[in-house]
């Protein structure tokens, strides 16, 4: 009996506990209508729950009292819903506005974008993921107002040129100071990184956001973020493949090989080629004895040339570039969980290059790692490292560049011999023989390593400790082939062996304080120290007389040549704050401040203090604005201060002596540089005043920034009396301004359930000028650096044109008379005309229909002006008769009256090429930067084969470009050997072309699998 009343009673409770309960069921959609799988459905005040399945349905067994029900997803705003009576409760959650949700870091700390009051752009990696360039530097092309990026060559995984807000030193750099998780990288290690790996990059261009990084801020920041893990387990496997070619050549084309046989002839000029065949056949009876190529019959020369272009290469591309292989595999496992974060990674990137012979491989590995070891405290690290092995083909302005070649050899010059060896050309040079018997291997290494610890031992009190390391290493093999044509011409074969280390590390510690009073008052104060020290170790070795083309060691070399190392050291030492107020979160204001020590300065101006303020009003929260619908965001933005850079130099403070001389066979010193005690920072004051506008619930938005950047305290070269034994010193010497605006606009165009429309827009002014300077005219190469211009401002004698009487050059005298003479003191400042890009921007279009989307990108850039060497070299009015030469070269003076661009090619004295703007050029141009084609299947689809999602897709890159530039305008390097230096011939990028790597244009294919 007792049995049946407990099984009573239990049974009883039971049947209580079902009528105390009832089921939910219903749907969660977005705001147009999609289903949103994945979603958390949870009762209010309650631990039970459940997860929307792949088309948005739910079931929940709540209990009776239920009243309300939450619905949360990642990226969506969480909706309450009351469930009353009913038994299906559906509900419709926001997309987050990622304006007021979006975190940025900067300044050693992540805040809320809404919180931000410097000019700050943050780029998601999404936007540079799976692209075919090596480098994440290029990959910011278009990517941000005020940030003018230009690829240095089309030299696989080359980096990019990057100026934010215009050129800001003439002597040092004008590189921005990149940050990967907080520590500073070298710019060898750039396309190192995996773009994949990347989470986001915060570009920092106002003073607001700069300051607190001091010394090297004055060009920009780039703060990068490397991913983390989050969320359940994810692994992803993506695999892309395409073809990459040089770009076109636009408004020129080189001659065939009938136009040329027929220039040659009309400048009275026989190749070797037609001499030999001339000379055979006098030999054979067949022509008269004393026959030339201007004695024998039109019909016996066109016999002649026939035979030679058929024996010819014909296009010369098809042999000296190449489709280039490009391929990428990546795997990837990211998740966490309340006390572990994990993100780890593994990629294979292969990239042929365009130039014959060329590669680039890399390979590397990421592994993130956080870990909650208390409550109050947490450790974590990133690590990562890449090995790299590129075939560094020549790129240069001779006949060892297949590039250059290319433009200089024949099409009737056949590519090999009969007997199959290589044919050397008119050049003596082949350069498919001389990149398979010279090659030069670049092998490298670099790791990122950043360990942690974070520690709240008190409730608004954050403490941070991080020891950071960037570590480089390049090894460098050349060698000249025993046998090789270029080792036959030197008279020598040799083995040089090359290469470096570079060790950086940066000890951070930082205080954060973040407190709120009474729900108003909002404070963020940041305190920090830091020490920054690198070490920097080379060597290079040389032998010749080697055996054999497979023994290549230096030990079984005949005789040694060069044995050098060398070492260098600098450190930095730095103390920062930041303090942030907001009242309301309308009203902010941020006061920064660093002072920074550094071992490049003399000893007397070793350290500096820099500084900022910065204000914003967002005035959309004022209670006036609540009853405008039409304006969802307005806010105003403003802030000025200081930021430095450092000089290239690492000891231009220091008198020193060389060694490098010899005294009775012992080291001898001997002075080498004058000292320069009180050699400072240049500064930097930035002044920046910006507004951002939403509008119709921020389907339209409109950042606008007008900007004023003085640099002040230039670093440069002053020159001395000789009878010092010196011809300068490094001291601080003038100032420079940029200003100018910025707009991007962005707009959805049509937002519904199955279709987005949205369309982008970008536009950036910069101008530049010289505002002081030790003396008012600085010879530059090409160029002047002159009060009120722009920083080299071409200086050269002007061409009027080819006199139609005679068919020779005119030019004009510096007082503006006309001259047949070319005489080089007839040089004038171009007023306005320099390398200095004066705008650039980008427009695109990206549509989502359904699991289908499409982004175009569109980016141009105009302004400036370039030497178009290569175009003088190719149309050279008979200087380079024996060359190839571009086909509007035949447009040449024939009779008088002729108004034509080129001189008579029978004059010889106008065959000689002068620096004058006969070829100096507008550089604008528009480019198809980027388009992507992609489709998602549906989650239900790829849920029944196991998977999260499966994406493919098709990008072309650099597809397209409209200029009327004679040749290709993006120019960054003249060539792979002339490197960018203040001080020297190639003093800023696009000052003038000499045959570098051509950009590329790529096709690719793709597929993203995630489980």
């Amino acid at each position: 009996m007792r049995k049946l009343l407990v099984s009573l009673a239990a049974f009883l409770l039971f049947i209580g506990e079902l009528l105390a309960q009832k089921v939910v069921s219903g749907k969660v959609t977005d705001d147009k209508g999609n289903p949103v799988p994945n979603a958390t459905v949870t009762v209010k005040g309650a631990s039970s729950g459940t997860t929307t399945k792949s088309d948005g349905t739910y079931t929940l067994t709540v209990p009776a009292n239920a009243s309300t029900l939450v619905f949360s997803s990642i990226d969506f705003v969480p909706e309450e819903v009351s469930i009353g009576s009913q038994s299906v409760v559906n509900a419709s959650i926001k997309a987050e506005d990622k304006t007021l949700s979006e975190v940025v870091v900067v300044g050693y700390q992540t805040v809320k974008r809404s919180e931000v009051t410097g000019s700050v752009v943050n780029i998601s990696g999404k936007e540079i993921a799976q692209k075919p360039l090596g480098s994440f530097t290029q990959l910011l092309q278009g990517k941000a107002t005020g940030v003018q990026v230009t690829s240095q060559s089309g030299r696989p995984g080359v980096n990019a040129y990057i100026r934010i807000r215009g050129t800001g030193s003439i002597n040092a750099s004008n590189e921005p100071l990149i940050l990967l998780d907080g520590v500073a990288i070298s710019a060898v290690a750039y396309s190192m990184l995996n773009p994949n790996d990347i989470e986001d990059i915060s570009i920092l261009k106002d003073a607001s956001s700069q300051a607190i990084y001091g010394s090297r801020a004055a060009n920009g920041v780039l703060v990068i973020t490397s991913k983390k893990g989050k969320g359940k387990p994810e692994l992803r496997y993506s695999f892309t493949f395409g073809k990459a070619n040089a770009q076109d050549l636009k408004n020129v084309r080189l001659m065939n090989g009938r136009e040329k046989l027929q220039y040659e002839f009309d400048g009275r000029y026989t190749n070797p080629y037609l001499d030999s065949m001339i000379g055979n056949r006098v030999g054979s009876g067949v022509l008269p004895a004393g026959s030339n190529l201007f004695s024998i019959s039109p019909s016996q020369r066109e016999d002649l040339w026939n035979l030679l272009e058929s024996r010819g290469a014909g296009d010369w591309t098809d042999y000296l570039l190449q489709d280039a292989d490009v391929m990428t595999h990546e795997i990837a496992l990211s998740g966490s969980s309340d006390k572990f974060k994990y993100y780890f990674s593994l990629n294979k990137n292969d990239n042929d290059g365009v130039s014959y012979g060329s590669f680039w491989n890399k390979t590397g590995g990421r592994l993130n790692v956080e870990y909650n070891a208390l409550d109050w405290f947490k450790i974590g690290s990133n690590l990562a490292v890449t090995h790299s092995k590129e075939n560094n083909v020549r790129s240069l302005y001779n006949t060892q560049s297949a590039y250059t070649t290319l433009f200089l050899t024949n099409p009737y010059e056949p590519v090999y011999l009969p007997n199959g060896k290589y044919n050397l050309t008119h050049s003596g040079y082949s350069p498919l023989e001389g990149t398979d018997m010279n090659p030069s291997v670049l092998d490298r290494i670099s790791s990122f390593a950043t360990f942690f610890g974070e520690a709240n031992f008190f409730k608004y009190l954050t403490l941070k400790s991080q020891i950071g390391i960037n570590y480089n290493t390049l090894s460098q093999e050349n060698y000249l082939m025993p046998g090789s044509n270029l080792a036959s011409i030197l008279g020598y074969n040799q083995k040089s062996d090359a290469g470096n280390r570079d060790f950086l590390y940066v000890i951070t510690n930082t205080a954060n304080w973040r407190q709120t009073f009474g729900d108003k008052h909002s404070i963020n104060f940041l305190a920090g120290q830091e020490f920054t020290k690198d070490k920097f170790y080379s060597y290079s070795l040389a032998a010749r007389g080697l055996p054999t083309a497979s023994v290549n060691t230096q030990d079984n070399a005949g005789s040694a040549q060069t044995a050098t190392t060398s070492r260098s050291d600098w450190s930095l030492l730095s103390f920062f704050g930041n303090f942030t107020y907001d009242f309301e979160k309308k009203y902010f204001l941020t006061l920064s401040g660093r002072r920074d020590g550094s071992s490049r300065f003399g000893a007397n101006k070793r350290f500096a203090n820099f500084w900022a303020v910065g204000a914003t009003w967002d005035v959309a929260k004022e209670n006036f604005m609540q009853n405008v619908d039409v304006i969802s965001t307005l806010k105003l933005r403003t802030s000025i201060g200081t930021a430095g850079t450092v000089p290239s130099g690492l000891y231009d403070n220091l008198g020193v002596y060389s060694l490098t001389t010899k005294y009775q066979d012992l080291p001898a010193a001997v002075p080498a540089r004058l000292p320069s005690p009180d050699l400072t920072w240049e500064t930097n004051k930035n002044f920046d005043v910006g507004i951002d506008l939403g509008f119709f619930r921020n389907r339209l938005n409109i950042t606008a920034d007008y900007y004023d950047r003085k640099t002040n305290d230039l670093i440069y070269p002053r020159n001395v009396s000789l009878t010092t034994g010196f011809g300068d010193f490094t001291s601080n010497v003038g100032n420079l301004q940029n200003k100018g605006f910025e707009v991007a606009i962005n707009g959805d165009v049509v937002r519904q359930k199955d279709l987005t429309i949205n369309v982008s827009a970008t536009y950036s002014n910069n101008d530049n000028k010289v505002t002081a300077i030790y003396s008012d005219d600085v010879p530059q190469n090409l160029s002047r650096f002159k009060i009120g211009e722009p920083t080299y401002t071409y200086f050269l004698v002007r061409w009027a044109g080819i006199n139609p009487a005679n068919g020779k050059n005119l030019y004009y005298k510096k007082d503006g008379s006309l001259t047949e003479t070319y005489v080089s003191s007839d040089a004038v400042l171009l007023s306005g005309k320099s390398p200095q890009v004066k705008y650039f921007g980008s427009f695109g279009l990206n549509v989502t229909y359904k699991g289908f989307d499409l982004n175009t990108m569109f980016y141009y850039s105009g302004g400036n002006y370039i030497m178009n060497y290569m175009w003088g070299i190719g149309a050279s009015e008979g200087e380079g008769l024996v060359d190839q030469q571009f086909a509007e070269a035949a447009d040449y003076w024939k009779k008088p009256g002729d108004i034509v661009r080129y001189a008579n090619l029978n004059d010889l004295s106008q065959r000689v090429t002068f620096d004058v703007d006969k070829y100096l050029e507008k550089g604008d141009y528009v480019s198809l930067r980027d388009i992507t084609l992609a489709y998602t299947t549906p989650s239900s689809l790829a849920q029944k084969i196991k998977l999260k999602s499966i994406r493919f897709f098709v990008q072309g890159t650099n597809l397209w470009i409209g200029t009327k530039f004679h040749g290709l305008p993006e120019v960054g390097e003249p060539n792979g050997e002339t490197a960018l230096n203040p001080t020297g011939a190639y003093a800023s990028p696009g000052l003038y072309n000499l045959f570098s790597q051509p950009q590329l244009k790529a096709l690719t294919f793709g597929v993203d699998i995630r489980f």
